[in-house]
């Protein structure tokens, strides 16, 4: 099986959404090695595939993707995953010969250019489309020819023995709801953060339903000001997040990473949108709701309330 460098997106959200693309280039006979930051190593761990960080040291990262180029045989194959400049640049000095959209003037870098599929498509179809016409540039034919309905992320048994200590040390109970109530950056101008979990709190607790706050290691502060009456929690890695997940009676979050890990694991979710299109971004996952759009706006909090009663009621 031809080994292939895969340069993950670099947003925790891209990383789930290229799941099913990446799990389409396995199954169409190559090899995925996978490279990018580091956060990403956790996340992916229980895929079974090779990782292996890359930094934003010019020279460390050059030297690092020189070394995986000679150990998947030199001169390999390579997906980038990315629309930018650097990544191609990167790859092409490194002696890879990589495959991807041609977007920011870099397709004199690429070694295969995959036309740029509709703009209107989900990421989770982008991201499938460009491994699609890179295995038919590489002479390979896809196992399939549309996205799986789930992103199917695997979990490492310590990630669900990890969750399971963190429930048990952090005293929390049986039925716990996971809020995201930090989304951090802005989408066109906007916040990209509803501004109400607050409000859910007394009601989730009212239904015997503890909401915990679980924050990445620069989002403490963010949230505990955005979300002070929940249960806010030490940060934890990615991958003992996504078991959280699994396990929790459901995830509230905005358009961001966390709501991609909750739809990763096929968790009960409610997705909340105000900035952001739900046809490009919103959540790959059968059981998720999403509330507000662009042109409606955020949802309110008695939508939300209605939201988590219709959730709780299904099996």
């Amino acid at each position: 099986m031809p080994n292939v460098l895969c340069r993950l997106p670099n947003h925790v959200g891209d990383c789930c959404m290229a799941l099913p693309a990446l799990r389409l280039l396995e199954a169409s006979g190559f090899t995925p090695i996978l490279t990018g930051k580091r956060w990403a190593e956790d996340l992916m761990a229980g895929m079974g595939w090779r990782f292996d960080p890359i930094e934003g040291h010019v020279t460390e990262d050059l030297s690092r993707i020189r070394n995986l180029a000679q150990l998947a045989g030199g001169n390999p194959l390579g997906l980038l995953y990315p629309n930018s400049f650097s990544s191609a640049l990167l790859f092409k000095v490194g002696g890879i010969r990589s495959a991807g959209f041609p977007t920011d003037a870099r397709s004199l870098l690429l070694d295969k250019k995959v036309p740029e599929p509709e703009k209107n498509i989900h990421e989770v179809e982008r991201f499938f489309r460009l491994t699609e016409g890179a295995i038919r540039a590489w002479g390979g034919t896809p196992a399939w020819n549309e996205p799986e309905k789930t992103l199917g992320l695997k979990l490492l048994a310590r990630h669900e023995a990890a969750a399971r200590n963190l429930i048990e040390s952090l005293n929390l109970p049986e039925r716990f709801a996971l809020l995201a109530p930090v989304a951090r950056g802005i989408h066109n101008g906007q916040e990209k953060h509803w501004k109400h979990f607050n409000e859910l709190c007394a009601p989730l607790r009212a239904k015997g339903i503890e909401p915990v706050v679980f924050p990445s290691p620069h989002e403490e502060d963010d949230c505990k000001k955005a979300c002070p009456d929940a249960r806010i929690c030490p940060p934890t890695t990615l991958g003992n997040y996504a078991a959280l997940a699994k396990r929790a009676e459901l995830v509230i979050a905005n358009d961001s990473g966390i709501s991609h890990i909750a739809a990763a694991v096929g968790a009960k979710q409610i997705t909340l949108i105000g900035v952001t299109t739900v046809e490009r971004t919103g959540p790959w996952n059968e059981r998720a709701r999403v509330l507000g759009s662009i042109e409606a706006g955020w949802p309110s909090v008695n939508a939300v309330l209605d939201a988590i009663d219709g959730l709780l009621s299904e099996n």
